[in-house]
């Protein structure tokens, strides 16, 4: 009965050409899981169906793939106005398609503050997916000439593709970037050999791992850009404070090769120009987090996205 689950999925797939990608490999999860229920009752109840008659019940069951596809359609649209921010309206009143914020609209943009979160959290991220890919590789393969290195290296692939969803989920939360909400399905095999092979042969595997090892360079990259960008921009624009704890200062500072001794103070439009510099440093760095946000929403779409 694995044919008409196949010849679904085909007509599935091609009743959703043109949609997202991400979209596609849901729908085909959640179809394969509802036929492979109605398979099981199937062969218990009338076994000697034949392919073309378990098609036309699965069909009656699930719906036709166009009318599967339609439905799928619909739905994804209502959760994306669900989870969607309310775009700006124009003075007509229509909501106006915004592809990147103002600069000073950045402030009231909450994906520019929930990508900070994430470039920032890519460090330890990071950290964890090198160490877990890299120990996990050494010691499966390490251990492959014993009984327990095969089940053990089938485990830690089994780990890269479950890592590879939650990495998709998290950067869907905190980059707005639509991503798979289920895993991809393996191709079908006859005997369970030919279906544990396919976990060697499935593309996804391996674009997980490769996602999985390059994390920690990105993170280390992405933690000290917007650490020190904002350690920057916060510095400056706490320059004018030194006009009002100034007479306080022990000691020399230094301000631009000037020095200033105890009571001589910089000029004030020198501390304010500073202040609005380092104001304007981080806005400056809400847009870069947006960029890189985008870049690592769009590298995730290639890499974890099964084609």
């Amino acid at each position: 009965m694995s044919q008409p689950l196949g010849t679904y999925l085909e007509a599935l797939k091609a009743a959703l050409a043109g949609s997202d990608k991400a979209l596609i490999q849901d729908a085909q999860y959640d179809a394969k899981q509802r036929i492979d229920r109605e398979l099981s009752r199937l062969a218990w109840e009338e076994p000697l169906l034949s392919p073309s008659q378990v098609l036309d019940k699965i069909q009656a069951s699930l719906g036709t793939p166009e009318q599967f596809a339609e439905t799928y359609r619909q739905r994804e649209q209502v959760v994306a106005e669900a989870l969607g921010a309310p775009r700006p309206r124009t003075p007509e009143g229509d909501e106006e398609d915004r592809p990147w914020p103002s600069f000073f609209g950045v402030f009231a943009n909450p994906k520019a503050y929930t990508s900070v979160l994430f470039l920032l959290l890519s460090l330890p991220a990071g950290i964890f997916a090198f160490t877990w890919v890299v120990m996990g590789l050494s010691l499966s393969l390490s251990l492959l000439i014993l009984v327990i290195g095969f089940p053990l290296l089938l485990f830690f692939l089994g780990s890269v593709r479950a890592l590879g969803l939650a990495e998709g989920r998290l950067i869907e939360a905190l980059l707005d970037v639509r991503m798979p909400r289920r895993p991809p399905i393996l191709p079908a095999g006859l005997r369970w050999t030919e279906r544990l092979g396919n976990l060697f042969k499935d593309g996804y595997t391996w674009t997980s791992l490769l996602y999985l090892l390059l994390k920690m360079p990105l993170g280390i990259f992405y933690f000290t850009t917007m650490v020190v960008s904002f350690t920057l921009s916060i510095a400056f624009m706490a320059a004018p404070l030194v006009r009002v704890f100034g007479n306080h200062l022990e000691g020399d500072f230094t301000l631009f090769t000037t020095q200033y001794g105890p009571g001589d103070l910089p000029p004030v439009w020198l501390l304010l120009g500073l202040g609005f510099l380092g104001f304007l440093g981080v806005v400056g760095v809400l847009h870069l987090a947006l960029a890189l946000g985008r870049m690592q929403g769009w590298l995730a779409r290639q890499l974890l996205v099964k084609r």
